[in-house]
C-alpha cells in the first residue's frame, strides 16, 4: 500500500501544463502567406551535393563554385522558410533560409547554390557562406522552423562518399532515387554523377561554358545508379 500511494504522489508533479496554444510550437501549414510549413522526418531530402566545386570548359576549376539540392517527398508543396541547413565537419556553418514565398512543388527540387557569378548562375535560393574543404568529411542536416530534423547526408567521420574533381571534370554526389527509403547519413545511398543518357535534360542550369566537365543535375532529376549498389534493389 505504501508504494501504491507514493505512485499515486508522484503523478500530478509528472503532468505540466503547455500552456495557451499561441505559446507552442503548432503545426505550421503554411497556409498564411509567407508562413514556412512544418516538415516530417523524410518529407525533404538532400538529393545531390555538388561539394568539389566547377570546372569550366576550358578546365578552370573554381573550388568554391558548389551547391545542395533539396527534393520534396511529401504529398503536399513545401514553403522552406526559415529552415536551418546545418553545415557540420571541418567548417562549420548554421545556415537560415530567408523569408519567401518559394515553394518546394509536389517532387520538385530546388538549388541552394553559394553563388550565381559561376557554373549555376539561376540558383533558387544563395548560401553564401556554403563551402567544403576539398576531400574532407562533411555532413549537411536540414531541420524545419521549428527545428524538426528532416534528412542528415553525409558523415563528419568519414570523406565524401561519392563526387570529386580528377583534374579534369568535377562530379557531384547525388543520391540513388530507386532506393527505397535510403538514409542520406549511409554511403551506398550515394553515387557519382553518371554520364548515362537520360530522357530528360537534366545538366540545361549549369552554364553553357561550363558542361563540358562540371557533370552534375542541380534542381533536375539525378542520373541513374550504375554502381552496382545492392540498395538500388534491380540489376543493371
Amino acid at each position: 500500500m505504501r508504494a501504491l500511494a507514493l505512485i499515486a504522489l508522484g503523478v500530478p508533479g509528472c503532468v505540466t501544463d503547455p500552456g495557451e496554444i499561441d505559446a507552442q510550437v503548432g503545426y505550421r501549414n503554411g497556409l498564411q502567406e509567407g508562413e514556412p510549413n512544418s516538415g516530417e522526418r523524410g518529407s525533404v531530402m538532400i538529393t545531390e551535393v555538388m561539394w568539389s566545386g566547377s570546372v569550366t570548359d576550358a578546365g578552370v576549376w573554381d573550388a568554391d563554385d558548389v551547391y545542395i539540392e533539396l527534393k520534396n517527398e511529401s504529398a503536399r508543396p513545401v514553403n522552406v522558410s526559415r529552415w536551418h541547413i546545418d553545415l557540420q565537419g571541418v567548417r562549420q556553418v548554421v545556415w537560415r533560409v530567408p523569408q519567401s514565398d518559394l515553394e518546394i512543388p509536389v517532387g520538385g527540387r530546388i538549388l541552394i547554390a553559394r553563388k550565381d557569378t559561376g557554373c549555376f548562375p539561376e540558383p533558387d535560393l544563395l548560401m553564401p557562406d556554403l563551402g567544403f574543404r576539398y576531400g574532407e568529411p562533411f555532413r549537411i542536416v536540414v531541420r524545419d522552423a521549428d527545428e524538426r530534423l528532416m534528412e542528415p547526408a553525409g558523415s563528419t567521420e568519414a570523406p565524401p562518399f561519392a563526387g570529386g574533381y580528377d583534374g579534369r571534370v568535377s562530379r557531384a554526389m547525388e543520391k540513388i532515387e530507386l532506393m527505397f527509403g535510403g538514409r542520406g547519413s549511409e554511403p551506398h545511398a550515394w553515387h557519382y554523377y553518371s554520364e548515362a543518357e537520360v530522357d530528360v535534360v537534366n545538366d540545361d542550369r549549369i552554364a553553357l561554358e561550363c558542361r563540358k566537365r562540371t557533370r552534375g543535375s542541380p534542381g533536375r532529376a539525378n542520373s541513374p545508379d550504375y554502381s552496382g549498389a545492392f540498395s538500388t534493389g534491380a540489376f543493371e
